[in-house]
């Protein structure tokens, strides 16, 4: 899927609380993953399996983490 400047949720791993997905991103594609922006974070460059552009329905469910999950592309 292309993005241009998506609003979108982005999946953040946890502690020992787990994990949590997070509103008020913007996504839009790279060469290699998708660039995530924030004014509250550094933008980077994540896989498309850390964000959501629905709202989840539980903020506290985890994605499909693939097994050799990469969580930060640049």
């Amino acid at each position: 899927m292309e993005y241009a400047r998506t609003k979108c949720w982005v999946w953040f791993k946890g502690g020992l609380d787990g994990g949590e997905w997070r509103a008020g991103f913007v996504a839009t594609s790279a060469e290699k993953g998708i660039t995530i922006q924030h004014g509250d974070f550094k933008d980077c460059v994540v896989p498309e399996w850390r964000i959501s552009t629905k709202e989840p329905a539980d903020l506290r469910q985890a994605p499909a983490i693939p097994s050799d999950a990469v969580w930060v592309i640049h």
